[in-house]
Parts: C-alpha cells; sequence; structure tokens
C-alpha cells in the first residue's frame, strides 16, 4: 500500500492491463498505454467544525445507511453471513494492513438544530485514508438525503478504533472541510455519484500505510472482492460497530450491464459500513469502489474514473488537498447557490488516462474486427493464423453466423440443466431473432465504419461502444472460438451458395398481408429509445417496397425477422454474458477462474460479434441525435443490408444452431466433472484426521 491515487497510465492499469491483454491483444503498432484526456470537473466543498464533546467522542450513535427500499434496512444478502472479524494486529499496529481504515462518527445540520452535541445520537461510518489527512468514504456521509438530516457538519476520524472503552492503539482527528461531487448535491442524491473525501485537522501520526486507489475495471470475472469497515448491526461490549470486520467472495460483475453502472457484489454489509473501501483482492489491498448501498440481494459501490461511469476522482482529491480552515480557502472558489452560503464550488482541471481499458479495448477490438472482411491472402495455405480473413463479401455473413453462435451457445448454456438437455433444446428450439439481431448488429457497424458519420458522431458512438465492449470482451473472447468452429459449416455452405448463385425468392405476398407481418415478433415489450428505434426500422422498411415482399419462405417475413430480433431476441449477446457464457467458463457460483483462452485465428469474429452489437446499441441510444437526413439514410442502409444478407443467413441459421449445441453439451459436462473434482479435492483438503 502506499499514499496517494495512481495517476500514471503505466502503473493505472496495473493488474487490470491483464485481464485486457487476455481479453485482446494490442493491434500491431499500438503501444497498450491509453491516452490522455484533459477535462474540467466542478467539485463542491463546505466548511466543518469541532465539537464541544469531553474527550471528542460521540457515546450516543445510530446506524446509518442507505437502502434501494425507503421502507427496508439494509441486511445480509447472504443466507449465511459471512463477515469475519479483524485481528487486532491488522489495525492496532502502525503497519498493520487495516490501519489506515477509519471508523467515523458524524453530526449532521438537522441534528445540530435540535440537541446538543453530547446528546445526538452521531450516525457511525467508515471510511479510509489515501493520504495522512485525507479520508474517502459515501456521499451521503457529507450529505443526507435518507433520511432528512442535510449536510454533515462535524465528524471525528478514528484509527484502531476497537470501541469506546479500549482507546489505547487509537488516534483521533476532527474533519475540517468535506470535498464531494455536484451530482450528488444536486438535490436528489445521483447513486453513482455517492462519494466524498473528508479532510482532517491534522495528519494522522500513526499510519504507516495509506491505501491506493486505482480505476474500476469495466467488468471482471470471478474477482476476488473485499469490504473491510465498521458494521453497525454487531455489538460489541454493548457497542453497536465497535468493531472492524471485513468478508472477501469471488464476484463476477459488469458495471456496462448493473442497476445505475455501479460496481456490485453479494458481500455481506450493514449500516456503518458505508464508506468502507471495495478492494479488487485481499492480497493487493487496492481500492476499486466505495460501498455506498445496501439490498436485500446485493450491495453497490460508487466506481472510480471507470470511463463514462466512474467519479473523477483526482479532481476531488485535488480538492480535499487545497481547502484546510475557512480562513485558508481557495481564492478562485465560488458559491453556485445563493441560497447556501456555506457551500463552495471550484472547478479542477484534471488529466487522466482517456476512458481508461474501455476505450483502448474498443480500438483494439475494432481492429481485430477489421481483419475479418479484408482481402483474402494470395497465399492463404501459407497465411499464419492471425492473417486468417474472408473478404468484404463472405466476411460479414460468417460474422454474423459467429455471432449468432455465441448467443445461441450463452442462451442455451443458461436454460439448460445438463449437457444432454443443451442437446436437445439445440434440436427443438429455433430461438428465434438471434440471427436477425446479429445482423443489423452487423450492419450497424458497417455504417459506423462508413463515412455517413462526421468524427463527432463517431466518437459519440464510441463512447458508448467503449464500455459495452469491455463488459463483453472477457467472457465472449475466452469461450468464443470453441462456438465458433459450429458454424464453419454453415459458412462453408454461404461460400458455396455465392458460386452456386443466389438463393431463390419465394411467392410473393400481398401488400396488406406484408404490412400486418411488420407489427409481429411476439415477445417483450420495447419502451423508450428501443422502441422509436424499432419504429423507425419498420416505417423504413414499410417505405421499400421490395423488402416487405417476399423474403425467403411463405413463413419468414421481413416483418417477422425486424420483429423478432428486437422483441424475442433483444440484446442477447450482453444477456448471456451475465449468466449463458459464464457457466461455460466454468462459472455460475464456483470459485475456480477459468484460464485465460489461447489467442486464435478465429478470435476476430468474436471481437467483430462484441462490437457489432456495442455499434448497434449505440445506435439505439443515439439516433435520434442525428440530423433528420442522416437518420433516414442509417435506417434505409439497415433495411437494405437486411434485404441482402437475410434470405440466406435465415436459411443457414438451423445449421449453426444445431451443430453448436453439442459443443455447448460438451463444455457443460466438462465443466459439471471439473466441478465434482473440486469437490472431492475440498472434501479431502477439509477430512480433520483422528488418532
Amino acid at each position: 500500500m502506499s499514499g496517494g491515487l495512481i495517476y500514471n497510465p503505466d502503473k493505472l492499469l496495473g493488474d487490470a492491463r491483464n485481464d485486457f491483454v487476455k481479453a485482446a491483444a494490442p493491434s500491431a503498432g499500438d503501444s497498450g498505454v491509453s491516452e490522455k484526456t484533459t477535462k474540467e470537473t466542478p467539485v463542491n466543498f463546505w466548511y466543518l467544525t469541532p465539537s464541544g464533546i469531553v474527550g471528542g467522542l460521540p457515546l450516543s450513535t445510530q446506524g446509518f445507511s442507505r437502502m434501494r427500499d425507503p421502507v427496508g434496512a439494509e441486511a445480509v444478502v447472504n443466507v449465511v453471513d459471512g463477515r469475519k472479524k479483524v485481528a487486532d494486529d491488522y489495525f492496532t499496529k502502525t503497519d498493520g494492513k487495516y490501519r489506515a481504515i477509519v471508523k467515523l462518527f458524524l453530526l449532521f445540520e438537522q441534528q445540530v438544530s435540535e440537541l446538543p452535541d453530547d446528546e445526538a445520537a452521531w450516525p457511525i461510518a467508515s471510511g479510509f485514508l489515501i493520504a495522512d489527512d485525507i479520508v474517502v468514504t459515501a456521499g451521503h456521509c457529507a450529505f443526507d438525503y435518507s433520511h432528512g438530516l442535510r449536510r454533515l457538519v462535524k465528524v471525528r476520524a478514528y484509527v484502531g478504533y476497537k470501541g469506546h472503552d479500549d482507546l489505547s492503539d487509537t488516534e483521533a482527528r476532527w474533519g475540517t472541510a468535506v470535498a464531494t461531487t455536484v451530482k450528488w448535491c444536486a438535490g436528489i442524491g445521483d447513486e453513482p455519484a455517492d462519494v466524498a473525501f473528508i479532510k482532517l485537522e491534522k495528519p494522522f501520526e500513526t499510519v504507516k500505510n495509506k491505501f491506493t486507489c486505482t480505476q474500476t475495471p469495466v467488468s471482471k470475472e470471478n474477482a476476488d472482492l473485499g469490504v473491510v469497515g465498521y458494521p453497525g448491526d454487531i455489538m460489541d461490549g454493548g457497542e453497536r460497530g465497535a468493531r472492524m470486520y471485513e468478508m472477501f467472495a469471488a464476484t463476477t460483475y459488469n458495471l456496462t450491464t448493473s442497476d445505475h453502472n455501479m460496481l456490485q457484489y453479494k458481500i455481506d454489509t450493514y449500516g456503518g459500513n458505508s464508506g468502507s473501501p471495495v478492494f479488487r483482492d485481499r492480497n493487493s489491498l487496492v481500492a476499486i469502489g466505495v460501498h455506498v448501498l445496501g439490498g436485500y440481494s446485493y450491495n453497490s459501490a460508487s466506481v472510480f474514473d471507470g470511463g463514462r461511469y466512474g467519479n473523477r476522482f483526482e479532481a476531488l482529491q485535488k480538492t480535499a488537498l487545497e481547502i484546510s480552515t475557512v480562513a485558508k480557502h481557495p481564492t478562485r472558489a465560488t458559491n453556485p447557490d445563493s441560497t447556501k452560503a456555506w457551500l463552495w464550488q471550484v472547478t479542477q482541471t484534471t488529466t487522466e488516462a482517456d476512458a481508461d481499458l474501455a476505450r483502448q479495448l474498443l480500438r483494439s477490438s475494432l481492429s481485430q474486427a477489421q481483419k475479418v472482411v479484408e482481402d483474402i491472402p494470395d497465399k492463404i495455405l501459407n497465411a499464419v493464423p492471425s492473417e486468417l480473413s474472408f473478404g468484404p463479401e463472405a466476411g460479414p455473413e460468417i460474422s454474423i453466423l459467429a455471432a449468432a453462435a455465441i448467443a445461441t451457445a450463452g442462451r442455451l448454456a443458461a436454460d439448460s440443466q445438463s449437457g444432454s438437455h443443451a442437446e436437445s433444446l439445440a434440436a427443438s428450439r429455433p430461438y428465434d431473432g438471434i440471427i436477425g439481431r446479429a445482423l443489423l448488429a452487423e450492419a450497424a457497424l458497417q455504417h459506423f465504419s462508413s463515412k455517413a458519420l462526421n468524427p463527432n458522431e463517431k466518437k459519440q458512438v464510441e463512447e458508448f461502444m467503449a464500455p459495452v465492449v469491455a463488459g463483453l470482451a472477457p467472457f465472449v473472447i475466452k469461450v468464443a472460438p470453441r462456438l465458433i468452429k459450429g458454424v464453419l459449416e454453415p459458412g462453408l455452405r454461404l461460400l458455396l451458395s455465392r458460386i452456386a448463385g443466389k438463393t431463390t425468392p419465394k411467392a410473393v405476398r400481398s401488400e396488406n398481408g406484408q404490412a400486418a407481418e411488420l407489427d409481429t415478433g411476439f415477445g417483450r415489450a420495447l419502451a423508450g429509445q428501443e422502441l422509436d428505434f424499432f419504429d423507425a426500422l419498420v416505417k423504413a422498411a414499410r417505405a421499400d417496397r421490395d423488402s416487405t415482399e417476399s423474403f425467403t419462405s411463405a413463413l419468414t417475413t421481413f416483418g417477422d425477422f425486424i420483429g423478432s430480433a428486437f422483441k424475442k431476441a433483444g440484446p442477447v449477446l450482453a444477456d448471456v454474458a451475465k449468466i449463458g457464457l459464464p457457466l461455460l467458463l466454468g462459472g455460475g457460483g464456483s470459485t475456480t477462474e477459468a484460464a485465460p483462452a489461447a489467442t486464435t485465428s478465429l478470435d476476430p469474429l468474436a471481437h467483430r460479434a462484441i462490437v457489432a452489437e456495442a455499434c448497434l446499441q449505440s445506435f439505439v441510444q443515439m439516433h435520434t441525435e442525428l440530423s433528420s437526413d442522416k437518420r433516414e439514410k442509417f435506417f434505409k442502409f439497415l433495411v437494405d443490408r437486411a434485404k441482402v444478407l437475410g434470405p440466406k443467413l435465415v436459411n443457414v441459421a438451423p445449421f449453426a444452431v444445431k451443430l453448436v449445441g453439442p459443443i455447448v453439451a460438451d463444455i457443460l459436462r466438462e465443466v459439471d466433472e471439473k466441478k465434482k473434482a473440486d469437490e472431492k479435492r475440498q472434501e479431502f483438503l477439509d477430512f480433520t484426521w483422528g488418532h
């Protein structure tokens, strides 16, 4: 552990760089180091006052937590409480690994107006030192909305705390100021912005090691996350929240799909844990989040500099370093709200890694995806695996089949109870819409790669794509090569059909029937931007008479194709990355991390599937921001590509599903056998030898 936050890009990536390299090898000439961006971030702060309590220690306390359900109370989320009491040496000794965990006693504006300090029940919370005189904690510990207590006015911070009856190994400080995000102070308590920095009256002198923070990786499989702090539900010596507890648990998470894009975990906490560090593993003790929110089934943390999801932590830290006392507040500080004379604001200019690992991964994945559609080398038989390509005509078609195979495999795994069950489902269940979703995603990627968008529009799309790609990659890349083998036979069928001639259209339906079928695709209800996108696509299809005529058969129309892609399939690749694909990696409850897959010549197909889906999701969210002319051309492009590619792909897609089924079944059997072997090994290790 070392003091301060990390901002050097090489150090910033740290172990997260290894995860990035496993997911996608950087393209030739790519240094792998993130570009930097300079950004101005406003930060709110105000000053605190010391208390008149004799001895400085509040004896009347109360638990303090935030809950998704306002009528509930934060509680242990696991059936068996997994928290363990921290050994005294870990936090009472000056070099103890948890010495920098801080016990906080808080007093808020509303409390001060009602009772004297020594009579008020001070809420308790946790925090952690990143410098000798700076504590990181939750934003709601600085300004409370849930209980109507309003702004923090007094705070007492302790290190080495183990109860009010024994302060022999403790050191205490009053807080002099607090800095927090503008979004948290906006009047609604923006959940992802729930973080604050407390400046202390003077540095702690008995804390040898401070904690380091690094950006929160967008996603991680079986991360060894841990929360350490002072939960308020456990009594010790008659005092609530008197002792420090820890819990580490294997956690698979994805910021792109979590509620409010926060870090979620099934680690037991309680009121009093607010502000606790969330460590990325028990060995390095590097913080990647701040615990802020409780729930019945999972808990959440605000995240650090996670691209579009994170808080600009350097701006908060710089503010905490600048402020000290009321007499020495920054001369450039302003009052952003005339109704709050106590509130100050300063704008910090910081230069940090640009969208961090997510943007790096997007650049690398786009580069890999381009290989799929490059011209086939003249000496294809002598080409090295990394040079494998399929050409600009067949490449997109095979990419669509590959994406469909990955998504189908994930859904099969999620729906299956065993390997045999997966095979039977593959033979009987069509998984409608998956091929259509993959086709529209490929068309969206082709439009993005064309010259149809200006640089600013492309940058907007990339900003949305980056975290989606980073969230999907760890799950897709590892398992994809084995699954994609299932599309090789259908891919050959496509190539042969290109040589033999075009698919013969079937009988044309009447115009009235076609119009009605555009509204088909029963399944989930669409809303918001997704519904607007779907309606615009249907409108473009209706305007193109050719597309609403014969598609592939008397049973499959263009309307079926579009409707199923959105209403039945939806963002299927993102969905199966939560459950289905982790099952194929040995996840779904297993604490054993799957070994990274070796790079193969099929990886570019997996990358193309990822960036295509991310691209489609991006256009769904931002299509209304395009000019009417560009929007019309975009949807016409999607319809045109679907008309060309759809008939053949719909015909060959069933072969891909049937071939992927046995592969999924084999993987599930292997995972099951490995779990049984691990259980037997653990039983042996747990066996107690007697005499």
